[in-house]
Parts: structure tokens; C-alpha cells; sequence
């Protein structure tokens, strides 16, 4: 708003630009002195340049000595240094004119700035293409030419020389404001037309906010769209931040890397640093950037102008580490180091799920660069932020009490605020399947492991637990360090985090069990109970897929198995551990020495994963030392006796399983000496025999299994064994 004769009036970007054209007008018409003829009176006028004669050729000669016309000029440009001194007092009333905006950003000289104006004309009314036409002498060429800047523009002499400089390649014109230059006749010269970029005309005209060939590439975060830290920990990290770029050398590029698991807020804590500075964040998901060079070479520059026009920070955010091979360096480099020489308050922020040193980023010379983790928040805000969620649900008297299961939830999954929002919207979608508006326990777990993304299937097999306390039988002691283990688990941030005894170990703070046993004692079952109760996935390494033959890939693969596990917090289960741990050997070969690395290398990966590690050994005697020594707990699975075979027949028969009268479990445990393997094997080859006779399950079934199973074994029972029930 402006005063106008003690009346406030709108003055915005039209009128702005109208004003400007006004000296435009005033410009075009005292070249149009020269030719007698008015395009826009005569529409003929404006196809002059088809036609050239001898005579217009010696009148072109002549005009440079016209006196009136020289005159005339000096008049104009009075006029104009009087216009633009009355448009730069009304417009310095008004924040946030375009124009001005953009005279600001790129440091346009008077030159360039009238020049931007002159270019604009003809995108803001088709009228001056007429006038371009004419006054260029080309009926073909409706848009003004370098010829005409330099003959319009400038007041002296020296200005038509300056005018050149300013059109060169790598000036701010040429970079970023006008289009490249097109093929052919208009290519090069006084000739070639000067056309303003489309984003710079449609920030010009405030028709778009953002480039539209940027539409589906880039995120543009707003500074009034800046939310509320969401826990104490972020509004720290936003202060730090702050203090930091307020200490920032001047010299410098500003480089801030977050890094941390997904949805814990480092997008939007760098949204509020670029916000507290007045800046947009523009975000550009490198996935999503092209490898043809060319292709990314053009779109690199449309960002960083974008950046430019819009005084933004430029964000970089990566899921994953195959844009480091995928995409040059150099032009990332190239691009982040015109950003920096061009913008008046360079910010580049770097996001992603793993830390990264400055070698690692493409980053120009003079860039100054920090880095820091966002990490989940502890466990009693955890628990709070899922109370939060329940709350929003209507009262239901069949609803579980969200209090002390959103404490469980917080202590079983270390998931950020982000997490916690989706596995909330997912498990009201599970409970809307089962026909409810609230979920259940073991649907909201069920939701908590769909936020794990991981690619641990190119390195490990799924296995779905189905197993649970009840079904695992051994003895009481083995029972009891298998509860504490997990335990360890489940109140693992009241240790470290709440006690502190994280701040005193910098490393071996993971949950690992070895399981040691015949086999078929039920070591697989544990794992899977262990992870039914912990809520986790189970993935059982495949020795196939990570043992080769050749030197240093199968380290590459541990390394790739262990990072994606850290992702998931999936368990992994090494069964038949003695393959990958056993004991090292004394070196007299190449290969001896590389296994033996293999196994140290192995050993350093379980002691700082903090996740849980199971390894299952038939072999236990056979196992490294060291490894015994980082492990959490030890648990022994002893052959089973007599009455743990009884109970483990009884719990392989389900409830809907029909069972003959005769059936004599305890007769069955005596006689059949074998491990819970082979007592799963039995029961249910007896149930295909009852099947297929179509009878109930009785001991003539369950006899001829077990001899089945025990010949499999190089048993051969003698005929009295089974008596009276031996065929």
C-alpha cells in the first residue's frame, strides 16, 4: 500500500511493472523518430525488415548525424533517470516487489535490471512484440535483440560496451535469467534474441511458486508453514542449530547434515532453521535426480536458480547409499558452488539415515561443514507420544489400556515420532479389518514391525514365529536365562538410557544368546519365541549367501547383512554357528589367514550391533573362545528325558486333532528315545496315517511312525519295544 493525495492505495507487482514499462514506452518511441513510421498505428510497419532497399541502406548511414535525433535521445534519457528515481521511491514503500526481489538476489546493475524489464514487456503484452519486430528490422524476430539493449538501454557510449560485458556467458543474464541460446540465425551476434527464462517470467508475474519443471522433483517448505518441535530433545537441537550458524565463519559455505532413522524430524528441524532465517527449504530427494549428465547438468540449474530467485536453502535428502555411485559428483559439486557465489545466504542442508564425513558429500572447496544425529527420542517421551495417539479414540469398555501398553510399546520399538504416527494410522487399519475402531495388542505390534524397511531377504531367510512359551520345553534354568535375555531387551532404556549406563559403554550393549545343543532340541523354537515375545522379525542367516570364495566379498556381505538388520532391528539368527565361528585356526596358508579375519571381522560386527544376535551350535566345543566371551547368555538345550518327550507329544497334538482312546503318551516318551525334532516328525506322520485310514490318531499310527522315524536315525528297534502294541 502506498499514499496517494492522503488516500492509501494497492501497489503491487502490476503496478510496479507498468510503472517501469513507462520509460520502456517513452525509450521505444524515440527510436520509432528515426523510420516516420508507427507500428501500432500501421500494422504493415511492423513487416519493414522483408523488404530492404538502397535507399534505407543510405538513410541507416545518415541517421548517426541526425542532430534532432541526438537531441531527442538526451531528452529521453533525462526522462528516464527521472521516471526510475520516482519508481524507486514508490517502490521502496512496498516489500516483496518482484522486481525488486530479483534486482536484489542476482545484484543486477542498472544495465541488467533495465534489460530484465525490456525482456518482459513482450510476456506481459503482446503489443511490444510488434514494436521488437519493428524496431529490429525483422519481422521474424519479436523479441528484443542484443542489437536493441545496447541501442535502448544505456545512456553513454561506455554503457553499449558495459551492455556487451553483461550479455557475456557466466554473467548473471546469461546464467540464470535469460534462455540458453537457440540454434540458428538468432544463435549469436547483435541479432540474437534476448528471452527471459519461463521461471523468471512466472516469478516475475507472480503466477507460480515454484519452477513447474520442479513440480515433481522438489518439496518446497514454506517459512510460515514451520511446525512446532515435537518433544523437549528437538527444541534443543533447533537452539543449537540456531547458535551454531550464528557463529558460522563468513567465509564459508554453511553445510548441515542430520542424520538419523526415518520420521524422527530432521526435515523438519531443518525446515525451522531455513524458517527462523526467513528462507523456504527446498528438498530434492536424490533418488529422484537423473545420471544422464546433461539431463541432470539442466535440472541442477533450474534448482539452483529457484534457490536464487526465492532467497532458499537447498536441501538434500538420500534413503540410501546408491546415489554415490549412481549420480557425477562433479556436477553436484559444480552446482552447490554457483549456489554459493550467487546467493546472498547460501544454506545447504544434508539428510539421510547414515552419518556422513565431508569426504563422502560433493561439496565445493570453500564449504564448511557440520554434521549430527537426530536420534529417536528416549523412551518416556516414546511412551507419551503413543498415549497421545489413543487418546484421539473414542471410550470403548473393550479397549485395551493404552496407558501401560503404550510403556511397552515405547521400551519393544525405539522408533522416532514419525514411526510412531504411521504404526498408529496402520493399526487402526488392521483393527478395521477385524471389524473395530480401536486395536489390540498384538495389532499394534504387528503395525510397529511394517515400519522396518530393510532388504534382509537378500541375505537372510524369513521365518514367521508361531511359537510360544507354552510350546518351548526345557529344562527350568535354560528356560530362565532365555526370559532374562529377553529382558535385556525390553527394559534396555531404563538401563542405558534412563540409569545412563549407555553414556559409560560405547560399544557391546546389543542382547546375543547362544544356544547350544543336539540337534532337535528346540533351539530353532527358542529363537522363534524369542521373537514372538520381543515382537521382532526373525531372519535365519543363509550361509549360501554370505560365505564366497573369493577374498574380502564375504566381509562385504556381513557388512551389507548387519547394516540392514541395523534398519530393521530384525533378529538374526545364525543356525549351525560353528560354520561361521569356529575356532581359528593356526595360520600355514593364504587361506588360512583370510578365514581367520573372516572371524575376527564377524566378531567386531556382533559386539557393536545393538540389536539381538542368536546363534544356534550342535557343536559348542567347536566354537572360537572369544566369541563365548561377548556373549549376553549361554543357554543349554540337553537331550530331553522321559517326561519333557511326554510333554512335548502332548503339545505337537492340537485341540482339534481327533485322538484315539488307546493313545498312550507316557508309553510312547519311554520307549521313543529322541529328540523334539524327531517327536515333531513322528506325531505327524501319525496324523497322515490316521488320515488316511480315516481314523482317530491311536498307538498303531503313532507305533509305526516311530519306527519309521528311528530307522531314519540307523535305529533298529527290537520287536518287544513297542509290545503290546508292535504289529
Amino acid at each position: 500500500m502506498v499514499a496517494t493525495g492522503g488516500k492509501l492505495q494497492t501497489y503491487g507487482a502490476v503496478e510496479h511493472l507498468q510503472d517501469e514499462l513507462s520509460w520502456l514506452d517513452a525509450g521505444l518511441g524515440t527510436l520509432l523518430e528515426d523510420s516516420g513510421d508507427n507500428p501500432l498505428a500501421d500494422p504493415l510497419a511492423a513487416f519493414r525488415g522483408l523488404v530492404i532497399d538502397k535507399q534505407e541502406l543510405l538513410d541507416a548511414r545518415e541517421a548517426g548525424q541526425d542532430e534532432q535525433l541526438a537531441r531527442s535521445w538526451l531528452s529521453y534519457t533525462e526522462l528516464r533517470r527521472e521516471l526510475e528515481t520516482q519508481i524507486s521511491k514508490r517502490s521502496a514503500l512496498v516489500e516483496g516487489l518482484p522486481l525488486a526481489r530479483l534486482a536484489a538476489s542476482f545484484r543486477l546493475t542498472v544495465w541488467e535490471y533495465r534489460c530484465v524489464v525490456m525482456c518482459l514487456a513482450a510476456e506481459w503484452d503482446r503489443t511490444y512484440e510488434k514494436w521488437y519486430a519493428y524496431l529490429n528490422d525483422d519481422a521474424t524476430v519479436k523479441a528484443p535483440t542484443v542489437d536493441l539493449a545496447l541501442r535502448l538501454l544505456g545512456d553513454t557510449p561506455e554503457d553499449r560496451h558495459q551492455g556487451r560485458r553483461l550479455l557475456a556467458e557466466g554473467r548473471a543474464l546469461r546464467r540464470w535469467l535469460l534462455q540458453p541460446r537457440s540454434e540458428g540465425k538468432e544463435a549469436s551476434g547483435l541479432g540474437a534474441a534476448l528471452r527471459l527464462d519461463e521461471r523468471v517470467v512466472s516469478f516475475l508475474l507472480e503466477t507460480e511458486t515454484l519452477d513447474g519443471r520442479l513440480a515433481e522433483l522438489v518439496e518446497a517448505w514454506e517459512p510460515q508453514e514451520s511446525t512446532e518441535p515435537a518433544w523437549v530433545g528437538a527444541a534443543k537441537a533447533d537452539a543449537d542449530l540456531e547458535q551454531l550458524l550464528a557463529h558460522w565463519p563468513e567465509a564459508s559455505l554453511p553445510v548441515i547434515g542430520l542424520w538419523g532413522p526415518r520420521g524422527g524430524g530432521k526435515r523438519a528441524c531443518l525446515h525451522r532453521v531455513a524458517a527462523r532465517r526467513g528462507q523456504r527449504l527446498l528438498v530434492v530427494p536424490l533418488s529422484a535426480l537423473p545420471a544422464e549428465e546433461a539431463t541432470l547438468r539442466r535440472l541442477l540449474d533450474d534448482i539452483v536458480r529457484e534457490a536464487l530467485l526465492t532467497d532458499a536453502a537447498i536441501g538434500f535428502a538420500e534413503q540410501d547409499r546408491l546415489w554415490m555411485d549412481r549420480l557425477p559428483r562433479r556436477l553436484l559439486a559444480d552446482a552447490l558452488q554457483a549456489y554459493a557465489e550467487a546467493a546472498q545466504r547460501p544454506l545447504v542442508c544434508w539428510m539421510g539415515p547414515e552419518r556422513r564425513s565431508r569426504g563422502e558429500l560433493p561439496l565445493p572447496d570453500q564449504a564448511a561443514y557440520w554434521c549430527g544425529e537426530v536420534p529417536p527420542p528416549p523412551a518416556a517421551v516414546r511412551a507419551e507420544l503413543w498415549r497421545r495417539h489413543a487418546a484421539e479414540l473414542p471410550d470403548d469398555s473393550e479397549a485395551p489400556l493404552y496407558d501401560s501398553l503404550a510403556g511397552e510399546l515405547a521400551d519393544r520399538f525405539p522408533f522416532t515420532p514419525g514411526q510412531i504416527g504411521d504404526a498408529w494410522r496402520q493399526s487402526l487399519v488392521l483393527a478395521a479389518g477385524r471389524g473395530r475402531s480401536w486395536p489390540k495388542r498384538e495389532e499394534l505390534a504387528a503395525a510397529a514391525r511394517s515400519q522396518f524397511r530393510h532388504r534382509l531377504s537378500q541375505h537372510a531367510i524369513a521365518i514367521e514365529p508361531r511359537r510360544g512359551w507354552s510350546d518351548l520345553i526345557i529344562p527350568t534354568e535354560s528356560l530362565l536365562l532365555i526370559r532374562e535375555a529377553c529382558d535385556r531387551y525390553t527394559h534396555r532404556e531404563t538401563v542405558l538410557g534412563d540409569w545412563g549406563f549407555g553414556g559409560k559403554l560405547s560399544y557391546g550393549i546389543g542382547v546375543h544368546m547362544l544356544f547350544a545343543g543336539p540337534p532337535g532340541t528346540g533351539k530353532t523354537m527358542a529363537a522363534e519365541v524369542v521373537a514372538s515375545e520381543l515382537g521382532l522379525e526373525l531372519y535365519r542367516v543363509d550361509l549360501s549367501r554370505i560365505v564366497s570364495k573369493y577374498i574380502g566379498e564375504t566381509e562385504q556381505r556381513l557388512r551389507e547383512l548387519f547394516e540392514e538388520a541395523r534398519q530393521s532391528g530384525a533378529i538374526l539368527f545364525f543356525d549351525e554357528g560353528d560354520a561361521l565361528f569356529g575356532k581359528r585356526t593356526e595360520v600355514k596358508d593364504a587361506q588360512d589367514r583370510f578365514a581367520n579375519m573372516e572371524a575376527a571381522y564377524l566378531l567386531q560386527l556382533i559386539e557393536s550391533y545393538d540389536g539381538v544376535t542368536i546363534l544356534a551350535t550342535n557343536l559348542m566345543q567347536n566354537l572360537d573362545e572369544a566369541l563365548l566371551r561377548r556373549m549376553s547368555v549361554i543357554v543349554k538345550f540337553p537331550f530331553p528325558g522321559a517326561e519333557d518327550r511326554s510333554r512335548i507329544f502332548r503339545s505337537l497334538l492340537p485341540p482339534g486333532a481327533p485322538l484315539d482312546e488307546d493313545l498312550d503318551i507316557p508309553f510312547l516318551a519311554e520307549r521313543v528315545e529322541v529328540s523334539g525334532g524327531h517327536i515333531k516328525n513322528i506325531v505327524l506322520a501319525a496324523a497322515f496315517l490316521a488320515a488316511g485310514e480315516q481314523k482317530p490318531i491311536g498307538m498303531p499310527h503313532m507305533v509305526r511312525a516311530a519306527k519309521a522315524e528311528l530307522q531314519k536315525l540307523g535305529k533298529l528297534p527290537m520287536r518287544e519295544t513297542f509290545a503290546p502294541y508292535s504289529e
